[in-house]
């Protein structure tokens, strides 16, 4: 262990080393402030997606994505239609159908729905119930496009599209640990999720992380409400906030 330290503090003398000299090469260049910026880890990443056109997302009926009504229910100016495909199992209908008639849209039918919100971005959208045979979710933005794989990363994805819906800070390091945490929940059986779940919720007041609602919490939620005995295991508090915002 003594080893490892010393090694460690060997490096952290040659990052002193090298910010000093970057700060003197960055004063000759007269972009002290810039450079000094970047090095410290102060200059933000903008990151910028087209705008949604037409997008279909894969679900798996046993993976259901309850994040959905979070989405909708913003006034973005959108239409989701769905299909339940002939590869889902008889007794699985019911559970879709009834997810489905949770989201809230109007003119609601059995096999087609679609729903009108107002303003910024006009986004089609088609929801495909299936058994994949990967439980994944895909949302697939054109044929041809590789398609994004994972609640997760279509979480990350949407918080893109919707920034004030579905707040995400791509350079946040801790909160991009806690995503991969859910995305561990997600595959982890029920029978080992409640030591996951202490995990996550270890700094948990009102919200997951820094007590304000964030994508991590939309995240868990998603994988929590997939399991009556993972639901137990969280505050309940928080539970039923997420509830409201999302049913």
């Amino acid at each position: 262990m003594s080893e490892l330290e010393q090694r460690q503090e060997v490096l952290i003398k040659k990052l002193d080393i090298l910010y000093d000299r970057i700060k003197t090469i960055s004063s000759y260049c007269n972009l002290s402030n810039g450079i000094e910026d970047k090095v410290k880890g102060v200059e933000k990443t903008t990151y910028s997606i087209p705008a949604l056109e037409e997008v279909v997302l894969v679900v798996n009926p046993d993976n259901l994505p309850w994040y959905l009504n979070k989405v909708i229910h913003e006034p973005i100016d959108s239409n989701l239609s769905w299909h339940i495909h002939s590869s889902v199992p008889n007794e699985k209908v019911p559970k879709i159908k009834a997810f489905v008639k949770g989201l809230k849209i109007t003119g609601l039918r059995d096999d087609f729905l679609t729903f009108s919100c107002k303003l910024t971005c006009s986004c089609n959208m088609w929801c495909w119930f299936l058994l994949p045979v990967s439980a994944d979710s895909e949302l697939k933005l054109t044929s041809l496009a590789v398609p994004i794989v994972g609640t997760v990363n279509i979480l990350r994805y949407l918080s893109y599209a919707y920034p004030n819906t579905l707040p995400y800070d791509g350079d946040d390091y801790q909160m991009d640990s806690l995503l991969d945490i859910c995305h561990i929940l997600e595959k982890t059986p029920d029978k080992n999720k409640e030591s996951i779940i202490k995990k996550l919720f270890s700094g948990c007041k009102d919200w997951i992380y820094e007590n304000k609602f964030s994508v991590v919490d939309l995240a868990a939620y998603n994988v929590i409400k997939q399991s009556k005995s993972s639901i137990k295991c969280v505050p309940k508090a928080w539970f039923d906030k997420c509830e409201k915002m999302c049913m």
